[in-house]
């Protein structure tokens, strides 16, 4: 078994606090790369060395930029399922869009089984699309919990091993299928709050986000890098 949760919050904020907070230069950079599109696959690459049981340093950026641009193509592959069905769930709104502007048609230019259709059409057109989105959470909550011990196992073991089925399942079942749930559950939770708060703070809140991303990654793998010791 893995190490506990409450355990793991502690370790890996106090990880995320001695390599970054002891070391605020690399921090500030992390903090500048992150918020520029391409260039920030360094920061991911970064990352990807904590999962594997390194520092968050700045040695060898170019690895780190391959590292963080493999790491997103996998996250990618994973999601290519829950990515459709978003698609279908759009199609199903506008399609309902659609023909909910038609039912508004005058129904004295209609005949008795035209006034029907409409509504019809439109009631089951609402049920599809209510059931496309709750099959959209179920499938992108399962296809989540595989892609997260398949960027570790790739931070390990190569790209290779992250499509390594029968390893991940065995690196889940390891650290317990209930335990691991719930410590992705909270997991989202406190890195969603933490967002949430300073998205609702006008400029302020917004740079301090800047300065806080590179932290909440590296709290974040060290914490998912614990699941799978």
């Amino acid at each position: 078994m893995s190490i506990g949760i409450g355990d793991n919050l502690t370790a890996s904020f106090q990880f995320s606090k001695e390599k970054l907070g002891g070391n605020i230069g690399t921090w500030l950079i992390l903090s500048i790369l992150n918020i520029i599109p391409i260039v920030n696959w360094i920061v991911y690459g970064v990352y990807v060395k904590v999962l594997r049981g390194d520092d968050p340093d700045l040695e060898n950026m170019g690895k780190s930029f391959v590292d963080g641009l493999l790491a997103l193509i996998i996250g990618l592959i994973y999601m290519i399922i829950p990515i459709i069905l978003i698609v279908l769930v759009s199609v199903g709104m506008f399609t309902v869009g659609s023909v909910t502007t038609t039912a508004v048609t005058p129904m004295s230019s209609m005949s008795p089984m035209s006034q029907v259709m409409p509504v019809v059409t439109t009631g089951a057109g609402f049920a599809l699309m209510f059931g496309l989105i709750i099959l959209f959470i179920i499938v992108a909550f399962l296809f989540a919990l595989f892609a997260k011990p398949a960027v570790v196992n790739f931070a390990r073991n190569g790209f290779g091993a992250a499509f390594r089925f029968g390893e991940i399942f065995r690196m889940i079942s390891k650290a317990g299928w209930l335990k691991y749930i719930v410590s992705l559950i909270l997991f989202w939770f406190i890195f969603g709050a933490i967002i949430l708060v300073c998205l609702m703070i006008p400029i302020l809140g917004w740079i301090l986000l800047i300065f806080i991303m590179p932290y909440l990654y590296c709290w974040g793998s060290k914490y998912l890098a614990n699941l799978f010791e």
